[in-house]
């Protein structure tokens, strides 16, 4: 039996909004709004990138034992290749990687399950748009969307983004989710800064979300004179802050890479500066707690891809866990 778009519009969570397109289902996690901010600031890199389905899945209860669709995979970062994980109760039961340099322009997902009623999630890839079409489950079974207690967007970088990690359930920006039962929207882009264009206008997915991270300030650092850097910084809470007065807002410092303590030329200062930087533009906006990243993952290249700089999926996980113990804190 083929899903109806209205069908996989109500399982799908994750995005802005979901729309059919020639015959292909598309999923937007950036308002249009937003998308163009980045499209107006000339950074045609970062605007490729808000397409990208970093962080949406397909959430739904069913006693399907037969789940497919047919999708065709579009380039929406700087990585080739990207990857779909399937989770039944919790429990990761498929992971498929593909490269669009060597596969066909269009494949096929199928996996199995039990029997019985279970809650299935499909997780989409972080480095890639993908457009579904032929969505599948058995004839005869039913679904119902699964819904978590919360509402949450989640702000940031290429980490926050997903990059590298091969499972994308295991990133942090999704296992944190998880751990607060949360249904997030994934806002990163990878080799983004602190961008207050980003909040000029409204729309977006949640008016009223309960839960809001904020994860930027290595690439500012990295390639910003200080003065930008807190400059955009503050606009960045302070809009946020404004626009979101009753969520819990956490501005994360950046966690440690194996260049921590290098001052570039134009900071001049090593990365942990941010910490007191973020933290004074922060600390008289009342909903806005800071988090230090800097214990969040291990200060050992073993919890990091070869660049030292993202987390592999083990240190993604212990990132997600990590953060989600200091927000609980604060709960």
């Amino acid at each position: 039996m083929k899903l109806t778009v209205d069908q996989i519009r109500a399982v799908t969570r994750g995005a802005v909004h979901v729309q059919e397109e020639a015959g292909l289902i598309r999923f937007y996690r950036f308002t249009e709004a937003q998308s163009r901010a980045y499209y107006d600031a000339g950074n045609m890199n970062f605007h490729t990138k808000t397409y990208a389905s970093a962080g949406v899945r397909l959430a739904f209860t069913g006693n399907t034992e037969h789940f497919s669709f047919a999708f065709e995979p579009h380039m929406a970062s700087s990585r080739q290749w990207f990857s779909i994980d399937v989770r039944v109760n919790g429990r990761i039961t498929a992971h498929r990687e593909y490269d669009s340099n060597e596969d066909p322009t269009r494949f096929r997902f199928e996996t199995t399950f039990a029997a019985g009623e279970k809650q299935i999630e499909v997780y989409l890839p972080f480095s890639a748009r993908v457009d579904l079409y032929d969505v599948e489950i058995d004839d005869h079974a039913t679904i119902s969307p699964i819904r978590r207690a919360h509402t949450m967007y989640e702000f940031g970088d290429s980490i926050t983004h997903g990059y590298d990690g091969h499972y994308p359930s295991l990133s942090y920006a999704n296992r944190l989710a998880v751990m607060l039962d949360a249904d997030p929207v994934n806002k990163g882009i990878g080799g983004d800064i602190f961008f207050p264009a980003l909040l000029d206008e409204g729309g977006d997915a949640y008016e009223h979300p309960d839960y809001i991270t904020v994860a930027y300030g290595v690439n500012d650092w990295a390639n910003c004179e200080r003065e930008t850097v807190e400059k955009n910084c503050r606009a960045f809470y302070v809009a946020l802050s404004k626009r979101y007065p009753d969520a819990k807002i956490f501005a994360i410092t950046p966690i440690w890479c194996t260049f921590a303590g290098k001052s570039p030329e134009k900071f001049g200062a090593p990365l942990r500066e941010m910490d007191r930087l973020i933290g004074d533009r922060v600390k008289d906006l009342p909903n806005v707690t800071l988090i230090c990243g800097d214990d969040l993952v291990p200060h050992t290249p073993d919890f990091f891809i070869p660049d030292g700089l993202h987390p592999n999926d083990f240190g993604f996980c212990l990132y997600g866990e990590n953060l989600c113990e200091e927000i609980k804190k604060h709960l």
